[in-house]
């Protein structure tokens, strides 16, 4: 499995940086957070950088009073669903973002723009399949998927999902965007059976032979490599590591709440601010929470030299960095050459995790919300109920799907 990287608010540095660092990478662009001028100058440098770029409309709610996405040219001024599906209005958009968008960006790969998905009905399944049918209009030779931004009601029930999959399995396209809306709008997820439906959604689109992104993620989501998913898509802010619907119904642009500069520690799949670092070092534990060798990021390097975490300088901007390093290194990492491998090898991490995390708490070290003992039980579940539902397919087709 990949990482890429979900661009918002102050990514492009990091990106470059990153794409420098790991000798490419894939960008998926936001035009929320950029206009089309600085969409083409930032894919010019992703592209010079040996990277790729993915441009995301982001058409979740068309009637959204966000500005920035209402400035853009392809955003239709006044939208009605049956007359803008029914006429002229879609051809129009598909025609402007391909010819002011997509061409001149140079883009890697094409993301199907369509609406947020609260119910499964017939009416979704027409307005995707005309959206297609316009966009069949083009021979684009780049791979092409559909937007799949799906509400935690459908995650949450198996029949939705099955229904959901009846629905896309003719779809001719390349593969899907999924974006997950996150029950509660939390962080992390304790439902088991979000989880398991999202393992569940990925593996029935792999079997029906198509590619699956799933954007807007975080580490907890390295489950979903035993669906065999291609990629997740992952940034620096939490708005770019659970899909924040709120904020693409309205104009607020705030990256929210009292900023802090939290530390990664993959070992133990878990965020800590500096001042826990600090209990750590006096506990005499510091380097249980330093990062092993595998991850060689550097950027988190001048926590561990002997001095109390808070008095050093380890910046947001070192933090941010070292996070996605660490974290792509763990999508490489963790699929394995058969399920059973991948499966062991999910199930270890997240008990080492878990185990780390309880010595730590035990200690005064603790995570607050991005603590991964909120929810380490709950990957273990899912990982364990998806072995029950796709198992038997996965450890005959593995090297197929």
């Amino acid at each position: 499995m990949d990482l890429f990287l979900q661009m918002g608010h102050g990514m492009k540095a990091h990106c470059l940086e990153l794409f420098e660092k790991w000798s490419g990478g894939t960008a998926i662009l936001s035009p929320k957070n950029m206009d089309l001028a600085q969409l083409i100058a930032t894919s010019e440098e992703i592209h010079k950088s040996n990277g790729q770029v993915m441009f995301d409309p982001q058409f979740y709610i068309p009637r959204t009073s966000q500005e920035n996405l209402q400035d853009h040219s392809f955003w239709p001024e006044k939208f009605s669903t049956s007359k803008f599906f029914n006429g002229s209005g879609i051809d129009t958009m598909i025609d402007v973002i391909i010819n002011d968008y997509i061409n001149p960006m140079n883009a890697d790969a094409f993301i199907i723009p369509t609406l947020f998905l609260s119910e499964i009905n017939a009416d979704w399944d027409t307005i995707n399949s005309i959206i297609i049918k316009s966009l069949s209009r083009y021979d684009l030779e780049i791979p092409k998927y559909l937007t799949l931004c799906i509400s935690e009601n459908i995650l949450k029930s198996e029949n939705k999902i099955h229904s959901l999959l009846e629905q896309i399995e003719e779809y001719p396209i390349d593969g899907f965007y999924v974006i997950p809306q996150h029950p509660k709008d939390d962080y992390l997820i304790d439902n088991v059976t979000w989880l398991t439906n999202l393992m569940d959604l990925s593996a029935g689109m792999k079997i029906l032979g198509y590619k699956v992104i799933v954007g807007y993620s975080s580490h907890q989501l390295l489950l979903l490599s035993l669906a065999k998913v291609d990629a997740m898509a992952s940034g620096i802010w939490l708005k770019t590591r659970m899909f924040p619907l709120g904020d693409f119904d309205d104009s607020d642009d705030s990256n929210g709440g009292r900023r802090s500069t939290w530390y990664y520690c993959p070992q133990a799949l878990s965020e800590y601010q500096i001042p826990f670092l600090d209990a750590a070092h006096k506990g005499g534990f510091l380097d249980e929470l330093r990062a092993p060798d595998i991850f060689d990021s550097g950027y988190a390097n001048i926590l561990f030299k002997g001095a109390e975490p808070s008095t050093v300088r380890f910046s947001e901007r070192e933090a941010f960095r070292h996070y996605l390093h660490c974290l792509k290194v763990q999508c490489n990492d963790v699929s394995k050459s058969t399920y059973i491998e991948t499966k062991e090898y999910l199930k270890l991490i997240f008990e080492t995790a878990l185990d780390l995390t309880t010595f730590f708490r035990e200690n005064g070290v603790r995570g607050k919300h991005r603590d991964f003992s909120n929810v380490g039980d709950s990957n273990i579940a899912a990982v364990d109920t998806f072995e029950n539902i796709r198992g038997l397919i996965y450890k005959n087709s593995w090297n197929s799907i």
